[in-house]
């Protein structure tokens, strides 16, 4: 009843709020592993109504590409709007033993580190939270205060200690992480860098961790969880550490944050908006969806195993479950009108050997080529929607080749703020897009791929794309426009052989493949507010 009476007040504030004045709230939710095709609005077959929902009240895009084919790398670009590369580790900053990627390769920075989008949103006022997979490193000590560099020794943290240099550093008001995300140690959540018990009675600190096997075990009775990378070794967690409630523990907070949120304006008579950073869980492996989504509002309480047949399919259909929690929480709220939503992926589909689909047709990646972690287009062509009322036409879609990472750029034109040359080296706003402003030319003249740890890249041109080795050479040009599945390599047609020398040099001029290039040149044109 007092949160009904709250949203209810602030509702009405912000009805007598004049439109012109208010700056949107911003809502970016990024999924792990999900495919091109695995939406049912990209034609997937595995139920995703909530999400297909969305796509039909904005814009969808066909022709979007993670950052990396990779998720710790692409982490870092959907943050900063820089390549992987510009911060001296172009194939990502993984687990919580490597210093923070926000710290690597600063040196060149005129600011003396790289801008995340928290520090865009914040700078205008935006009062800004992150929640869900991190895969960003930070600093963390053993219990004799000496601080932990190799992976093996994780199990050796001082949890009492938490987290330093992570994201409550760098532009967010409130964090609740899962540093390496489900599938790696330390298996807990953290709290503004403190760890946070999933008990909340328990202590927070060593004597509530226990080291965890690989392989399937119970934790309360709401589904199996399990551990994936630790075969040879345990991993340190949580007592009570389950990996199939962690997306029910992230939407309630996700929830509770915005209705903290309506209650700090309500109580100050403020207008701040804000900014939600949403990284799911889903669908990384394991495969370990909860027996019910029992999530809030309680309407969206549903079973979710057992529901399509297959694990990961229901994992999938708990993704959507969670982005239906939001956006109902934002609808109840009464923000819809005045909320930009944004859906995307990491990186391209999962492997089908470590899927387990229940819909026979389901084919996650549809006429793409390769999977995860490749340079073709299945590494990192992935769904991209936004929704925006009153500004993006809904049911559109755009055929426009974009970069998950032009969301940066986007909510920097949003807030009315220009970019220092050295951020968002190579993101361009999609502001023309979204408001159906005629392009005078390409949004990008050309952009860089990369494949998983960044061993090969791509350059493209159009529809025209040059795989590089990791030796720097050309070794194959595909047409996407005749081609999209990349059967036909050109890269023997000696009509080709002037635009392979030259995307070749454009490529090596933005080499990411060597750590000593990050400083290099911006790929896009600096934005510049009046």
């Amino acid at each position: 009843m007092l949160r009904a009476i709250h949203l209810i007040c602030s509702l009405f504030l912000l009805l007598l709020l004049p439109l012109a004045a208010r700056q949107p709230n911003v809502v970016f939710i990024l999924a792990d592993d999900v495919g091109y095709a695995d939406l049912g609005v990209y034609g997937g077959h595995v139920p995703t109504p909530n999400l297909d929902k969305l796509a039909a009240q904005g814009m969808r895009f066909t022709d979007a590409h993670a950052p990396a084919a990779l998720c710790a790398p692409s982490r870092f670009s959907l943050l900063t709007g820089s390549y992987p590369y510009r911060n001296g580790h172009p194939g990502g900053v993984w687990n919580i033993s490597s210093s923070s990627a926000f710290a690597v390769g600063a040196a060149h920075l005129q600011a003396g580190k790289h801008v995340t989008v928290g520090d865009v949103a914040q700078a205008a006022g935006y009062r800004t939270a992150f929640l869900g997979k991190s895969h960003l490193g930070g600093d963390i000590h053993d219990r004799e205060g000496a601080l932990i560099t190799a992976e093996p020794n994780i199990c050796k943290m001082d949890f009492a200690r938490g987290i330093e240099n992570g994201l409550s550093q760098h532009g967010f008001d409130y964090v609740l992480e899962l540093p390496s995300g489900i599938q790696h140690e330390p298996f807990a959540f953290f709290e503004n860098g403190r760890y946070m018990p999933i008990n909340p009675a328990a202590p927070a600190d060593n004597r509530n961790t226990r080291l965890l096997l690989d392989g399937f075990y119970e934790v309360g009775n709401n589904g199996l969880s399990e551990i994936v990378e630790h075969k040879e070794r345990p991993g340190i967690g949580d007592k009570d550490y389950n990996s199939s409630q962690a997306g029910l523990i992230l939407t309630r907070k996700a929830i509770e944050f915005i209705d903290n949120h309506q209650r700090q304006n309500l109580e100050s008579g403020a207008e701040t908006p804000f900014l939600l950073y949403f990284a799911s869980e889903a669908i990384h492996v394991p495969h370990t969806p909860c027996i019910d989504f029992d999530g809030d509002p309680a309407t969206l309480n549903q079973p979710v195993a057992g529901v399509t047949g297959g694990v990961t399919s229901d994992f999938l259909y708990q993704l959507d479950l969670q982005v239906g929690a939001i956006l109902q929480t934002i609808e109840d709220a009464g923000l819809a009108e005045d909320t930009l939503v944004i859906f995307t992926s990491d990186n391209g589909a999962l492997w089908p050997e470590i899927c387990d689909f229940g819909p026979e047709a389901h084919d996650n990646n549809g006429p793409l080529r390769d999977y995860k972690a490749s340079v073709y287009e299945g590494g990192h062509r992935v769904p991209f929607i936004v929704k925006w009322p009153g500004r993006v036409r809904p049911n559109s879609v755009s055929d426009e080749l974009v970069l998950g990472q032009d969301w940066v750029a986007t909510l920097y034109e949003l807030t009315g703020q220009s970019m220092d040359v050295d951020q968002a080296m190579d993101s361009t706003s999609l502001m023309p897009l979204l408001l159906g402003d005629p392009l005078s030319q390409p949004l990008h003249p050309f952009v860089l791929y990369q494949a998983g740890f960044a061993y090969d890249g791509a350059i493209r041109e159009g529809h025209m794309v040059l795989m590089v080795d990791r030796e720097n050479e050309a070794a194959e040009l595909y047409d996407l426009g005749a081609d999209l599945g990349q059967a036909n390599n050109l890269i023997s047609n000696p009509e080709y052989a002037q635009l392979v020398a030259r995307l070749q040099a454009k490529f090596l001029l933005h080499n990411d493949h060597d750590d000593a290039t990050f400083g290099e040149p911006r790929t896009t044109a600096v934005l510049r507010v009046d």
